[in-house]
């Protein structure tokens, strides 16, 4: 059922707006407060939003907000306003003006005809439709014995950019994709559109699907021009080869050059994917693995490690990172980088990561409780950042378990802050709020783009183990270090650097006023109870310490 969002003064023209809707099947939420809306949308992500413009429902500013906040991109906007206020609106985002004199019956129009053309891209029937054409059109290349390789290709994010630029621009983006890639296909072959991307059915008369596939992967990733503005698309292929494979399935083969492009996607890779046999038993052991996944956050069957942090000036140990581990029954331990993937993948990373929250605050409560006082650092998903609810979740955790904010710190990967800084900038100055530090992981690999963070609530950095290993190392070595250590301290930061691992980098970093660090050299991860007798030994040896010994 489609969401409304009405945002409009206690009037008799909200009254009859309302009652025009009553006789559909959208689902209206109404709001007289235009200070409201914002928080309203994000809480309904609605479909649309109308606005009847007034002085005291103001339509440019609640647009101005709508637009800003990334996770309703959605959305469309109609707004009902004087005619000397319609370029402000539409300069800010509007997808549709309604003049003032407009009826009820006008603004129900507007909605169900922008919804409907909308659907003709996005919805389900579109979807379905879609992929019958897709499954048809291999299923001819097959049944005329000229089906020699199928490849497929999957742009990121297609179906929200679509949304995001509204039915209009849907429409001019798909047509240019396809104006794009036709040339680029070979004579004898044949494309067909999916909601991710493009498929091509490949006869083999003009070379092979490794080919067509580098050609149309070529063509996707020239700019394209949607909304008067340029974009440059991040476009992944696979591809499988059919030839020689009697009777082989064409729809089987269709699903997996598309298995194929989304492994390309995973890997990041810039060259075609194939599909191997290898891959297929992969992906059956990641959808067991999502399942026994499900099945650990049903019942908490996941634990905590707590690796120890020091003060380089003192070698005072004052804080750890908490580390997730997940182990199968029969006690295999699934790598952390692998579960984490899926568990994004999934949907399951937002419950997992309050899960996380809530035990980490827990352990050390009562850590402090027994006169230990540690802050904890909690690593966070960009996926669960940008979730409205997240400043909820930290709250929760905080107040369950009675610790202080300031003992809490939440850790996100610099890339993702580059990258959505606009987006979770409310969100981190909430936090904040609550007293939370927030620490920058895998400092260093955006270098060229630290300015990008100026303006976010950051309090420290962890400088990137890739940086540390090599130390004291090369003058190249030691420079991109000391100028991530000078930038993180004229911006008023705290540096960490993780993966000190022997005493040369432990000596060389406090040299240089690094701030503290973490690693095997100050001690490897361990159980919550096991973390007194670390901290002992820690506060012991002062900052003078053996080199570890590596299992």
């Amino acid at each position: 059922m489609p969401r409304v969002l009405l945002a409009c003064d206690a009037t008799s023209r909200r009254d009859e707006i309302v009652a025009a809707f009553a006789g559909t099947d959208l689902d209206t939420t109404l709001s007289s407060d235009g200070a409201d809306v914002l928080h309203l949308a994000r809480a309904v992500h609605p479909d649309a939003l109308v606005i009847v413009d007034s002085p005291t429902c103001d339509a440019v500013s609640m647009l101005t907000g709508v637009r800003g906040d990334r996770s309703l991109h959605a959305c469309m906007v109609i707004a009902v306003a004087m005619r000397d206020r319609h370029p402000a609106l539409l300069r800010a985002g509007l997808d549709q003006a309604l003049g003032s004199g407009s009826s009820a019956n006008d603004v129900l129009d507007a909605v169900l005809g922008r919804l409907a053309r909308r659907a003709q891209l996005l919805d389900a029937a579109g979807t379905r439709s879609r992929r019958r054409d897709a499954d048809a059109m291999v299923e001819v290349f097959a049944r005329e014995s000229r089906l020699h390789g199928v490849v497929a290709l999957h742009v990121e994010r297609l179906d929200q950019l679509c949304a995001a630029l509204g039915s209009d621009g849907a429409l001019v983006l798909r047509s240019q994709l396809r104006d794009r890639l036709t040339p680029a296909m070979p004579t004898g072959g044949e494309l067909a559109m999916l909601d991710g991307g493009m498929v091509a059915a490949v006869d083999g008369t003009t070379g092979s699907a490794l080919e067509v596939a580098e050609s149309l992967l070529r063509a996707a990733r020239q700019p394209l021009q949607a909304d008067g503005r340029e974009l440059r698309l991040r476009v992944h292929a696979g591809f499988i080869d059919c030839a020689g494979k009697a009777g082989a399935d064409p729809v089987t083969a269709l699903r997996r050059a598309e298995a194929a492009a989304r492994e390309a996607r995973h890997l990041g890779a810039a060259t075609p994917q194939p599909w191997h046999d290898e891959l297929g038993a992969r992906l059956l052991g990641d959808l067991e693995l999502a399942s026994a996944m499900q099945r650990a956050v049903e019942q908490a069957d996941f634990r905590l490690v707590f690796q120890p942090q020091v003060r380089m000036e003192r070698g005072e140990p004052f804080g750890v990172e908490a580390l997730i581990r997940w182990n199968l029954p029969g006690g295999m331990s699934v790598p952390p980088a692998r579960f984490v993937a899926l568990a994004e993948e999934s949907g399951l990373i937002d419950d997992i990561g309050a899960w996380s929250l809530r035990e980490a605050c827990r352990q050390a409560m009562a850590w402090e409780e027994s006169g230990m006082r540690l802050r904890v650092a909690v690593n966070a998903s960009p996926r669960q950042v940008s979730q409205p609810r997240f400043v909820d979740t930290v709250r929760q955790a905080l107040a369950e378990s009675g610790l202080a904010g300031d003992r809490l710190v939440i850790e996100l990967s610099e890339g993702a802050l580059l990258r959505e800084a606009r987006a979770v900038s409310q969100t981190l100055e909430a936090l904040r709020t609550l007293g939370v530090q927030l620490c920058v992981d895998d400092f260093g690999a955006g270098l060229a783009t630290l300015a990008s963070l100026r303006g976010l609530p950051i309090t420290e950095i962890k400088i990137d183990r890739s940086f540390v290993r090599a130390l004291p190392g090369t003058a190249e070595d030691r420079m991109a270090v000391e100028t991530v250590l000078r930038l993180a301290h004229q911006m008023g930061l705290r540096a960490t650097a993780v993966g000190v691992e022997n005493a040369a980098q432990w000596a060389w970093l406090k040299e240089q006023g690094c701030d503290a660090a973490q690693g095997w050299l100050i001690g490897k991860p361990v159980e919550g109870h096991e973390l007194a007798a670390t901290v002992a030994s820690l506060r012991k040896a002062r900052g003078q310490f053996a080199e570890p010994v590596r299992a």
